[in-house]
């Protein structure tokens, strides 16, 4: 069965949500220096590259990553709708509507605007510039029972030129129990249809979201 990788590799140069924390890796044993083993240690924060958003990101008592159940990030009815935004630029109710037959029997939603191309000719657009969500948009999605998660290639679901219209469709979205919204997708090279979409985060108990990898079967 072919896969496909829709997340990002992570690395110190990997843009962040308005060029917050970024990733230090620091050695603490190498085998070049003597000794029998490499060991790192990684700090970063829990919002970086491809990650996955839980209700606890925006809901005060909403679960937390490692309370959602291992069926919660696996999705077998994946529909991909095109939607096309540049800088700052909000996905809306109607853009979505024009999708309604492909979103009614979704489980997940891969939404590719193409923004992912800033990621490399332009990071600081990318960090800073990005598109996001309208509430109006959060609402209307809100009302689809089976949908369980969207994943899209910009950085954050909050426009960081939107700021308050994106908290409130982060609110919106993440008060459905199980849903999942995974921020900074690498869709560049999306299937055109997919039979089964696993979204593999780390189970860090306490925190609310954490960084994960994506990957399709189609």
């Amino acid at each position: 069965m072919p896969y496909a990788l829709l997340s990002h590799k992570i690395n110190v140069n990997t843009p962040t949500y308005m060029g917050n924390t970024k990733l230090v890796i620091t050695p603490i044993t190498q085998i070049s220096k003597g000794d029998s083993a490499n060991t790192f240690e990684l700090r970063f924060g829990n919002h970086i590259s491809t990650h996955a958003d839980c209700q606890k990101h925006f809901i005060d008592g909403g679960k937390g990553v490692s309370d959602y159940s291992l069926e919660d990030f696996i999705f077998e009815k994946v529909s991909i709708l095109r939607i096309k935004k540049d800088k700052g630029e909000l996905i809306e109710e109607n853009d979505l509507a024009k999708y309604e037959k492909d979103i009614t029997e979704a489980e997940f939603l891969l939404i590719k605007t193409d923004f992912q191309v800033y990621r490399e000719k332009d990071k600081n657009a990318y960090q800073f510039e990005g598109p996001g969500f309208s509430a109006n948009a959060a609402k209307y999605l809100r009302n689809y029972e089976k949908l369980r998660g969207i994943g899209f290639d910009f950085i954050s679901l909050s426009s960081p030129l939107h700021r308050q219209e994106g908290r409130e469709a982060h609110r919106i979205l993440l008060s459905k129990d199980r849903f999942i919204i995974v921020e900074d997708m690498n869709l560049q090279k999306l299937p055109e249809k997919i039979r089964k979409l696993y979204v593999i985060p780390l189970f860090f108990e306490e925190i609310d979201s954490s960084p994960c990898t994506v990957f399709a079967e189609f």
